[in-house]
């Protein structure tokens, strides 16, 4: 009981912190900038293809990013 918890704990500080960072104005920002430019540039050919390299960047994170991973 006491892991779930903590794991519900860490849930809402992670929403949290999303909230604060991606309000609707940032959403706007990144639909309108960064995914525009990867898929009108063909960086990303589809909406697979990103989608499998979200889930690669998830799973193999790079350095930065697996040294900010929490342990759980």
């Amino acid at each position: 009981v006491i892991k779930r918890e903590r794991w519900v704990e860490h849930l809402q500080k992670r929403a949290e912190h999303t909230a604060e960072t991606y309000n609707e104005e940032m959403a706007n920002r990144i639909l309108n900038t960064t995914y525009k430019t990867a898929m009108e540039q063909n960086l990303i050919p589809d909406r697979e293809a990103l989608m499998t390299r979200i889930g690669n960047m998830i799973k193999f994170p790079n350095n930065t990013w697996l040294e900010k991973k929490p342990e759980w």
